[in-house]
């Protein structure tokens, strides 16, 4: 054992590389998890223009609010079942840690997406994949999950603090494995980033090669966005609910809990699959470079409908 500011911890650097990782020292106590999910309403606060794109949001993306809000409804419930006694070890609450993240980050994301924010939205979506992807890639790392239970909270005395330690981890390659979340998380990194393609979309949305009208923090409604990121908002639920459902054994979820997502996710792959609905897509052109292809784009739902490629 070595010291780790002042808490003892194994010394891992000198450990017999072939032998595994013993099980992490914490018990899960005090697990808490809601017994459904509903989004939140809508703030007091917002003003004409968000409060337009509120209501307009709910009028012509109906079907999408319903299915993200029965969607997050399933992972709470689907979520809760880790609290059953032979299922309530450290392995369940990495992984439910992770998911408690990605659970949060979605949530959120239709709550800015719903008051026209949708620029905010995008750190939000680009979040909840990386916690997802942390899921699906949380099994081959489970040693690594393991030394952190067994190196953190102890006390660093230099510091006068409880040292928890970051923990690096980052599933890269669950990401990139998966063809949707590989799409929305490279879309979400460059539209989020200050590239300027995606910044005059934002702020400058009627923009051609000869005017440019800027429109300072515009959160009006825009159909084509509020489309595109509730259906990404979708997708990562979709993804998390088929993550979870091969997790059996750490969340075990009875027959018809499970038989309702099923239906769920049926009905979530028949909107997504509607070519009408604004969507992204990859395009490579000659060069074979993959780049953003923006499909059935426009602000309103009796604009003529655009492709934009970035």
């Amino acid at each position: 054992m070595t010291s780790n500011g002042g808490h003892d911890t194994p010394d891992h650097d000198h450990a017999d590389p072939g032998l595994p990782i013993a099980p992490s020292p914490q018990r899960v106590s005090g697990m808490k998890v809601p017994a459904g999910w509903t989004l939140p309403g809508k703030p007091a606060d917002l003003d004409d223009v968000a409060e337009d794109a509120w209501r307009q949001t709910g009028f012509t993306c109906g079907e999408e609010m319903r299915l993200v809000a029965q969607n997050l409804d399933l992972q709470a419930r689907l979520a809760g079942t880790g609290y059953t006694a032979s299922a309530r070890t450290m392995t369940m609450a990495g992984y439910a840690s992770l998911w408690s993240r990605a659970f949060s980050a979605t949530s959120d994301a239709v709550g800015v997406i719903r008051r026209g924010s949708y620029q905010s939205a995008l750190p939000l979506l680009r979040q909840a994949v990386e916690f997802v992807g942390g899921q699906r890639g949380f099994d081959a790392e489970m040693d690594e999950w393991r030394r952190f239970t067994h190196e953190a909270y102890g006390r660093n005395e230099p510091a006068r603090a409880m040292e928890i330690g970051l923990g690096h981890y980052f599933a890269g390659g669950a990401i990139a494995g998966d063809e949707h979340l590989r799409l929305i998380y490279r879309a979400t990194s460059d539209l989020g980033r200050p590239n300027f393609g995606p910044t005059a979309l934002f702020v400058a949305n009627e923009a051609t090669h000869e005017r440019y009208p800027l429109n300072f923090a515009d959160h009006a409604y825009h159909l084509g966005w509020a489309q595109l990121l509730l259906g990404w908002g979708l997708r990562i639920g979709v993804v998390q609910l088929h993550t979870s459902m091969h997790l059996a054994q750490h969340f075990p979820a009875p027959d018809e809990l499970r038989a309702a997502i099923v239906d769920h996710v049926g009905a979530a792959e028949a909107l997504l699959a509607d070519a009408d609905r604004c969507h992204l897509v990859e395009w490579s052109g000659e060069d074979g470079r993959a780049r953003h292809l923006l499909q059935q784009f426009r602000r309103r739902p009796g604009d003529a409908t655009q492709r934009i490629l970035l």
